[in-house]
């Protein structure tokens, strides 16, 4: 597919279609972005940091509470602060101003990264625009608007979406660049001001993929002199400009001790955090099998992985006999090897995380986006495409089934969810008459509608109560209520960050052993603990800790909430009738 196929004649109708996507990408990203609840571990840890650069006013260096040593031992402690070295500061900084403008909330650490899903959409937009018309370009958008995984990272309090949205700047800069009719020094200052921010965003990966796609790129076109374009000295320049003053500053702030015995800031980032993280085991996130972020990236670019190996493998085709060409198919082997790079550098990885793979989807989306839009204008009939039509409302009726039964047997079914089915199972019935009358684009508009209602319901209704059960915010709640300053609290193995963030100022310790390893959590603490003359709360992380505390704490533990990933205790010198274990759809209505 060429751009001449579609004369881009229309440019009056360049609102409409920005428009559209706004609509589209900006709802969903947008639903429920106002929720209180922040999932533990991470959203709440960005939170932290964000907020003490606010209240602290050192928006140099990002820190937590110290009561996290146990988590971080390895990291200085300044006071009532530890050093946090794991990532750069733009994202904590982009947060800090939100709290500035808006207060110490969830929806200030939410907003940058549905912002940058809203911007990646129209990026990806302009794109496919430049390369194959309005209509891929158009289409291209809506396929990142409501591809799985992108979606969820918007609703995520972490710097993932805003390092792919400044990636994402670098792919349209180096398109324009590569494949354009000249070679821009605008494009080039946007090129590299996105490759600076988004190592102070994440590190060195925000450049390392794009240029390996860049090398392989060139390398199959045999077009070197193309690199001239780019101005990599110029460059090099301008992001030495941008990110290296902080480096600077943080590897003087924390130097290596004379000893040995830290080795400071720069080791920590650079060997440690990236070299480590991707040849040994230490962070235990190994995968549990080989594939695992393949599977996760077609899990997550649904309801597009079923036109994806078509798309991929038929732009292969057209695009290889003219790849030394300054055209888009060109592009089109870019594309390709940043998807490819991407998965596969992360797949050899020790540590993998699903979110490891987002970079992968902005090119798969403009190569899917341009697909769709060469269907809908041909002619002749695509068997193949129609089987895919299909194969996708099969894949709806299995999923709203299997859906159903899972929240039935998860105890978590309520009458309000069959308004949902009900939706898709209309959607699902105009969907099989649509493509008998072979309207393909009408079929694909559905399946957009589908996910559109479908991730409305997911992110408004919650029904896998994942901000019940991966947050401390009911239980917090209730201490509220009736915490006074002479009781203590506790949290056993570990503090939850989000109790650290509801229950701020107020430190939520852990009961910590003596000795060598005194930053690790002790049963024995635990009970001293429990066992001193004050009231007590404690929230319990681990399963079996409870039935192991009762015939060694002098007085009653009463269970005030649990549910499957912690529960809140209290012990009292003086035991007050007990109230019974908070339900889910308690906390689900108190969250509501």
């Amino acid at each position: 597919m060429s751009r001449a196929a579609e004369p881009d004649t229309t440019r009056s109708r360049t609102w409409l279609d920005v428009g559209l996507l706004l609509l589209v990408a900006g709802w969903l990203a947008g639903v429920h972005l106002a929720n209180p609840g922040l999932v533990d571990p991470d959203e709440p840890r960005s939170a932290l940091i964000a907020r003490l650069m606010v209240e602290r006013g050192d928006w140099l260096a990002p820190h937590l509470p110290a009561v996290f040593h146990h988590n971080y031992p390895h990291y200085p402690l300044e006071g009532d602060l530890l050093a946090y070295w794991e990532k750069p500061p733009l994202y904590f900084w982009l947060c800090a101003l939100l709290m500035k403008a808006l207060g110490p909330t969830a929806l200030a650490a939410h907003l940058p990264s549905a912002v940058s899903h809203v911007a990646i959409v129209l990026l990806i937009y302009a794109c496919g625009r430049f390369l194959w018309g309005r209509r891929a370009g158009l289409w291209a958008g809506i396929v990142m608007a409501v591809a799985l995984l992108p979606l969820v990272m918007a609703h995520v309090a972490r710097m993932e979406m805003f390092l792919v949205a400044m990636m994402t700047v670098m792919l349209l800069a180096l398109l324009k660049l590569l494949y354009g009719r000249s070679g821009s020094w605008r494009w080039v200052v946007i090129l590299y001001v996105a490759a600076g921010l988004g190592i102070l965003t994440k590190g060195p990966v925000a450049v390392v993929f794009p240029a390996a796609a860049v090398a392989v790129a060139l390398l199959l076109s045999r077009r070197w002199g193309d690199l001239r374009r780019l101005r990599p000295l110029a460059g090099l320049a301008i992001i030495l400009v941008i990110a290296a003053p902080w480096f600077v500053y943080m590897h003087f702030r924390y130097p290596a001790a004379a000893d040995g015995g830290n080795r400071g800031f720069s080791y920590a980032f650079f060997v440690t955090q990236h070299f480590s993280r991707a040849m040994a085991d230490e962070f235990s996130h190994t995968p549990h099998f080989p594939g695992y972020l393949v599977g996760i990236l077609l899990l997550g670019f649904l309801p597009w992985t079923i036109f994806l190996p078509a798309a991929c493998g038929r732009l292969f085709r057209l695009a290889w006999p003219k790849r030394r060409e300054p055209a888009s198919a060109g592009a089109v082997m870019l594309l390709l090897a940043w998807a490819a790079i991407v998965v596969a550098a992360f797949s050899l990885s020790k540590t993998q995380l699903p979110y490891y793979v987002a970079p992968a989807v902005p090119p798969l989306a403009l190569l899917v986006g341009a697909y769709l839009a060469d269907r809908f204008a041909a002619v002749e009939r695509d068997r193949l495409f129609t089987f895919g039509l299909w194969l996708t409302v099969a894949l709806g009726v299995v999923g709203t089934v299997a859906g159903v039964i899972a929240l039935y047997g998860a105890g978590l079914w309520h009458s309000r969810y069959l308004g949902m089915v009900a939706v898709m199972v209309g959607l699902l019935a105009a969907g099989i008459v649509t493509i008998r009358r072979g309207r393909r684009e009408g079929a694909v508009t559905i399946t957009v509608a589908a996910m559109v209602c479908l991730m409305t319901f997911i992110f408004a209704a919650d029904p896998l109560d994942v901000y019940g059960s991966y947050t401390t915010r009911f239980e917090s709640h209730l201490l509220r209520k009736s915490l006074k300053p002479e009781d203590g609290v506790l949290a056993f193995p570990y503090t939850p960050y989000s109790m650290a963030w509801y229950l701020w100022p107020r430190e939520v310790p852990y009961p910590a052993g003596v000795g060598e390893r005194a930053e690790e959590p002790s049963l024995p603490a635990l009970v001293d603990e429990l066992n001193q003359p004050r009231r007590t709360f404690c929230v319990l992380q681990k399963k079996g800790v409870l039935d192991w505390l009762r015939p060694r704490v002098q007085r009653p533990i009463v269970v005030l909430s649990k549910n499957p990933r912690h529960m809140l205790i209290v012990v009292e010198p003086a035991l007050p009738v007990g109230r019974p274990p908070a339900t889910v759809e308690e906390k689900k209505s108190h969250g509501s």
